[in-house]
């Protein structure tokens, strides 16, 4: 059964993710950022990957779709990560 806290903790995992490339864009040559269930653990899970071939429906979003300008810099954005997080997951 998912709950709220399950939503958030992927957003959270979202947002991270995108800090991490805004923090070494160098890093990468195609970033996208990767949601998917780890089945292992039974968690959903969202990464940066490197050239990783997909779309939204393969739970492979593009960098520039999760990025807005802050007041001083790019940031993360927050309301694609809750929208994103949603998609993920349903509240039972």
């Amino acid at each position: 059964m998912a709950s709220i806290q399950d939503i958030q903790a992927l957003e959270v995992q979202i947002y991270d993710a995108v800090q991490e490339y805004l923090d070494n864009p160098a890093g990468y040559e195609h970033a996208t950022l990767h949601v998917y269930l780890d089945r292992d653990e039974m968690q959903y899970r969202a990464e940066m990957e490197d050239n990783l071939p997909g779309n939204e429906d393969d739970g492979v979003y593009a960098i520039e779709t999760l990025i807005r300008e802050g007041d001083e810099e790019l940031e993360p954005d927050n309301d694609r990560a809750s929208d994103i997080a949603n998609s993920w997951i349903f509240l039972d």
